[in-house]
């Protein structure tokens, strides 16, 4: 339709969705997002007493490099954000990198901005030569719809029952 921003996201009539347009920067970049990015992270997985890790997370990730930690702007302001770490289960180092940290604001939801930030992160991995990527969530049935396969239960260091999740990141063919 004229005149709306973004992309088309899904059509029926008579609703119409539309996907923002998104902008992906690395919080290496954004000085300026990473209070807030920090704030959500914390304010969805920490506790009283662990602000001080969030914010070294955050303030500690490279554009190009592990760890990574990026923010999707729309319009202007932090939309969501989404991590490429080493580690993210504790338990199980045999496995690396993890998508973790992927939140977005309930304002934001339902928009597809989740989506984009795995799309996002999961390119950003294939450039650094990654073949493969995990995570980890509590979740049923999200991760799933992206094409994430599901390897089995695990615990995590509170005790709570996690399920992990294994992405394959097809590779260029070299030219012959």
């Amino acid at each position: 339709p004229s005149g709306h921003p973004g992309k088309i996201l899904f059509m029926s009539w008579p609703l119409v969705l539309l996907m923002p347009d998104i902008v992906f920067s690395s919080v290496s970049e954004r000085p300026d997002v990473q209070e807030t990015v920090a704030r959500w992270l914390w304010g969805f997985w920490g506790n009283p007493r662990n602000f001080g890790f969030y914010r070294s997370l955050v303030s500690h990730a490279k554009a190009d490099g592990l760890p990574m930690v990026y923010v999707a702007i729309v319009d202007g302001k932090p939309a969501g954000t989404v991590g490429l770490l080493r580690a993210d289960l504790f338990s199980r180092q045999d496995l690396f990198p993890w998508m973790a940290d992927l939140f977005v604001p309930p304002e934001y939801r339902s928009m597809g901005i989740g989506s984009a930030l795995q799309d996002f992160i999961l390119a950003k991995a294939k450039g650094l030569g990654v073949r493969e990527v995990y995570l980890y969530t509590p979740l049923v049935g999200y991760y799933e719809k992206k094409g994430w396969a599901y390897l089995g239960d695990e615990q995590d260091r509170e005790g709570e029952t996690i399920r992990i999740y294994k992405k394959e990141i097809a590779q260029a063919s070299p030219l012959r």
